[in-house]
């Protein structure tokens, strides 16, 4: 059975995202609307995003044909703030994507928020309260750096559009705590997590994970 080494990808969206909230007669309904996808041109370095990539219009438009299917059949999601994998955890899912549309070589997008889970209604008394949020694209798939550029090959795959309350921070920190991982996707779709790199001596996903949620609960207690 064929199998693809992949890495997971975290994307920041540098655009400002919309809450909307609309009245229907079975009550309101809050929705994210604005740029979910940022593309960009060969060669041309003002193209490139936050962390030195580039998404070719190609690209963009195969990945976002295949999570298309997704959104038709209502299981495109996104959860509050990143893990570190690529599976969507049903528990931690905070909005529903509705649709991505293109717009030149970007995609802008609509999710609603989903009001009837513990994330949901998270994000719901943030915005409730004034606060603002982003998204943050995670997918799977490859780079190769050509003068300078890191572009992302057509094996890309999106899983999720997340809601995020420090897009580069949580993009920072799920980068470079996978340094040392890959994952591969068989032909059937199932997907396996690969540790490279063991013997480098780099901190492990688990152990990274637990130093990051205590310094979140050092932090949260002021001390």
């Amino acid at each position: 059975m064929t199998q693809h080494k992949l890495k997971l990808i975290t994307e920041d969206i540098q655009d400002t995202v919309d809450f909307l909230v609309e009245d229907t007669g079975s009550g309101k309904k809050w929705f994210m609307e604005g740029r979910f996808c940022q593309g960009g041109r060969v060669g041309v370095k003002e193209d490139m995003n936050a962390n030195g990539r580039i998404y070719t219009e190609e690209v963009l438009d195969s990945a976002i044909t295949k999570y298309s299917t997704l959104i038709k059949e209502k299981r495109a999601f996104g959860e509050l703030n990143h893990p570190a994998h690529p599976q969507v955890n049903p528990e931690r899912i905070a909005v529903v994507i509705e649709h991505m549309t293109k717009d030149g070589i970007h995609y802008n997008g609509k999710a609603r928020i989903a009001e009837g889970t513990p994330m949901g209604k998270i994000v719901i008394g943030i915005m409730e309260a004034g606060g603002r949020l982003g998204v943050s694209t995670r997918a799977l798939g490859t780079l190769k750096e050509t003068g300078g550029i890191k572009y992302v090959q057509n094996d890309l795959r999106f899983s999720a559009v997340d809601v995020v309350s420090d897009p580069s921070g949580q993009g920072c920190f799920v980068n470079g705590l996978l340094e040392s991982v890959t994952f591969e996707m068989t032909d059937d779709g199932r997907i396996l997590q690969m540790v490279e790199d063991v013997t480098k001596g780099k901190m492990d996903e688990e152990k990274a994970l637990k130093a990051y949620a205590r310094l979140m609960l050092q932090l949260g207690s002021g001390k």
